[in-house]
């Protein structure tokens, strides 16, 4: 291991850059100092000289970032402006939102923390801390801390909203139904609230919110570009009045208004795709040493192929934590990726492989609850499986393979949280992601042949027993019978699947589709050129 650096050399490094205004690498050069020796004193003020210039600059250039966002540029630039200020909100808040946006719910938590240790009545610091915590799987801290914002709020309605989520990814439909209504009493106009109330609501033609929604829809509401939630909030509304018309026209509405919000380019993903598999020709593996705890295991395909019951099936065994879908390993990643293709040579190193499995290991340790095997069903981390295959040799790799219709349908007719799902706004663009996806899958399987248990989801739901038998054996875990019965599982779920997983297995989800047969022959034309479905 090599030497640390003087403190010398510490200090003359963050004076240079003070000097050359690179105020990021000054700040965390000083604040460097100050955590090996707390008591520095030239360290201490030369960060207090830095704040009257530093300060309004790093947090212009946040905002910069955050304008075209550059998420992660943006944390790193209020990382350094919170250490020039530790002692104000509003910098910590910009933080924490950063934070939430990429998916680094732990830290977060943290940040939000910080404030209400500064102002415990700080509300937005309690939903953000609640929204953290509920991306952890802590339904029951998250509610606490929603119901502490209410109690200061009452009629704040982003407090109710949290509450209506949370309780909906709890199982509470009715709970859920009832704050979501709470809020919209002070925000009508809110598309994303009455979306919420819609999945947690059962229509028919003369339900009183869906004449709410229609003509919140009709008038300036509904051409908004944030309106997109109250079309697909529509779309479902409709669909099961049997209106499936006016439905269709909703959902069109709905996708087009998100591509035109945020277009979608699908040659952006192709070529990062590209550059993955080319650094990776051939299997390799890392010396791991001691395996890891907790274990990992990858539950991963398409988004709706069937990811979340999976992880209900597996958390059966009470030594799993379903963790939900973790930005960990797209993070690492992309930190990975992103180092490589700065170098002259572009080529992938032991140590590349090494430094990535320590980020993910660290990564899982923020999340883990103490149980020996934690589930990560982040669907579009098949995009990554050959190098969690190289630099976690001990993970278990599950890949959810459903049919194409199916799938296809189910993206279209729903809205996903992310940018990295920009692809299911468009037939086309899902068909040729599928072609991609199904591509990535044939070279880390050819790679990987024993690391990656391929599951087929009618399969599963035909035969439980038999499947459920192969995926414990696949996956190193204890069989019972409780593996039948998923709906009884009691982990918290925040995707479309919260209402469906906690059913019994049951068939016919695959041909929902065919109600809008004739609106979706442009889908499947899409899948029929691109290979996916047969000719016919």
């Amino acid at each position: 291991m090599a030497p640390k650096p003087s403190i010398d050399k510490l200090i003359g490094t963050a004076r240079k850059a003070a000097k050359d205004q690179d105020w990021i690498r000054a700040v965390e050069g000083y604040a460097a100092v100050l955590s090996r020796f707390p008591s520095n004193a030239k360290a201490k003020r030369a960060l207090q000289d830095l704040r009257p210039t530093a300060l309004p600059a790093l947090l212009a250039q946040a905002q910069r970032e955050q304008g075209t966002n550059q998420w992660a540029e943006a944390a790193r630039s209020l990382s350094a402006a919170a250490l020039l200020a530790p002692a104000m909100p509003e910098v910590l808040m910009a933080l924490a939102a950063c934070q939430l946006e990429l998916g680094a719910a732990p830290d977060a938590r943290k940040t939000a923390g910080q404030v209400l240790k500064l102002d415990p009545r700080h509300v937005q610091a309690l939903n953000y801390k609640g929204r953290a915590e509920r991306e952890m799987g802590l339904n029951g801290d998250a509610m606490k801390s929603f119901q502490a914002a209410l109690d200061l709020q009452p009629d704040n309605a982003a407090t109710l909203n949290n509450l209506g989520i949370t309780a909906r990814a709890g199982g509470d439909r009715t709970a859920a139904a009832a704050y979501c209504e709470r809020a919209l009493a002070v925000d009508p106009e809110s598309a994303e609230v009455h979306r919420n109330l819609a999945q947690v609501t059962r229509y028919t033609a003369d339900h009183p919110h869906l004449q709410v929604m229609r003509d919140l829809a009709a008038g300036p509401v509904g051409k908004r570009p944030s309106a997109a939630p109250l079309h697909f909030a529509l779309f479902k509304a409709l669909d099961e009045a049997g209106q499936s018309a006016d439905a269709f026209e909703h959902l069109t509405t709905a996708n087009r208004a998100v591509l035109q919000r945020d277009p979608y380019d699908f040659q952006s993903d192709a070529l990062s795709y590209a550059m993955a598999k080319s650094l990776m020709p051939e299997a390799r593996a890392v010396d791991a040493g001691p395996e890891i705890t907790p274990r990992p295991i990858f539950v991963l395909g398409l988004p709706r192929s069937g990811t979340t019951l999976v992880e209900r099936i597996l958390t059966r065994d009470p030594k799993v934590q379903a963790g939900g879908e973790l930005p960990v390993v797209q993070a690492a990643t992309s930190r990975m990726l992103k180092s490589v293709m700065g170098r002259d040579d572009k080529r992938l190193r032991e140590d590349d492989l090494l430094n990535l499995r320590a980020e993910i290991i660290a990564g899982f340790a923020a999340y883990t609850d103490g149980r020996p095997v934690i589930i990560d069903k982040t669907p579009l981390n098949f995009r990554w499986s050959g190098f969690i295959a190289a630099a976690l040799p001990e993970a278990r790799i599950v890949h959810l393979a459903r049919d194409p219709m199916g799938v296809a349908w189910s993206l279209y007719r729903l809205s996903f949280a992310g940018r990295a799902h920009g692809f299911v706004y468009d037939p086309v663009d899902i068909a040729k992601y599928m072609v991609l996806h199904r591509s990535f899958m044939a070279h880390w399987t050819e790679h990987y042949p024993e690391r990656i248990f391929h599951l087929d989801y009618e399969t599963l739901i035909a035969e439980p027993e038999a499947q459920t038998r192969a995926l414990a054996a696949a996956t190193g875990l204890d069989w019972t019978e409780d593996w039948l019965h998923p709906e009884e599982a009691t982990n918290q779920v925040l995707t479309a699947s919260a209402d469906q997983v906690r059913r019994p297995m049951y068939k016919g989800s695959n041909d929902q589709w065919r109600r809008y047969e004739a609106e979706l022959k442009p889908l499947r034309d899409a899948l029929r050129d691109a290979g996916i479905l047969d000719a016919g």
